[in-house]
């Protein structure tokens, strides 16, 4: 329990903006275990997410300013590590060059207009799903959670690119078991968004794992391997469907 804390402490301060006490916690003993806690973080993200949401209809907060809010809301808490990896994964694919020159651009700091249109493209959309929303705002939570259960799998799971942080020996401490958590942590999120929200927050959730599974992969097709980047990209897009979908229901 004291290595799960622990790791859960590294995950939280390494993939969430919100200001903690225990920001220096590290040790490189647990850190595959940060992958068991990861969903845990977007717990509690999407919990402040879905707090917002619903104290913006509590209070008739202006729509149009609240779904502003809501819709930059996710990377403003994480302090848009996730979205970073989106916006390199977007410039690199639509790119459209041939494997190497995408992995160079994929490195590249600067920013290019693939990225550029891909974010507007991005807010968009999020723009326009909470200014129409109809879904359960509670949902909220387990999107984020079952988002972060996918990106963990990934992780655990696909071949990481030569230059990616996964290289290595990192898999190798990843045992079976922390698989087996994980996946137990997504059929459970996945069966709580039923007893909760019924069909409409089962169908959201699983837009939501369907959205990661479908753009990690043609990332990953597309840059011959699995990165940071690659599950950000993933992760990003995952979080859209779940939403998108849950305001159509």
């Amino acid at each position: 329990m004291k290595k799960l804390l622990k790791a859960f402490c590294m995950s939280f301060s390494m993939f969430c903006a919100i200001p903690t006490p225990f920001s220096h916690v590290w040790e490189d003993s647990v850190r595959s275990l940060m992958l068991v806690v990861f969903p845990f973080v977007g717990t509690i993200i999407g919990g402040i997410w879905a707090l917002t949401a619903f104290l913006f209809t509590k209070i008739n907060f202006p729509l149009m300013l609240g779904a502003a809010i809501l819709a930059v809301m996710p990377y403003l808490l994480t302090g848009g590590i996730h979205l970073d990896g989106y916006m390199d994964c977007c410039d690199a694919i639509f790119s459209r060059r041939p494997l190497e020159k995408k992995r160079e651009i994929l490195k590249d700091s600067h920013v290019g207009s693939f990225a550029v249109i891909a974010l507007a493209t991005l807010f968009m959309f999020s723009f326009a799903a909470f200014a129409s929303r109809n879904g359960e705002a509670w949902m909220l939570i387990l999107i984020c959670t079952i988002s972060r259960a996918c990106s963990a799998i990934g992780v655990s799971t696909l071949r990481p690119m030569g230059h990616s942080e996964y290289a290595g020996n990192f898999q190798k401490g990843i045992s079976k078991g922390n698989i087996t958590a994980i996946s137990a942590i997504l059929v459970i999120s996945v069966s709580l968004s039923y007893l909760i929200c019924g069909n409409e927050g089962l169908v959201s959730c699983f837009a939501t794992a369907a959205g990661y599974v479908i753009c990690t992969a043609y990332a990953f097709k597309n840059l011959d391997g699995f990165s940071g980047d690659v599950t950000g990209f993933g992760h990003t897009i995952s979080e859209l469907c779940g939403v998108i979908v849950l305001t159509l229901m």
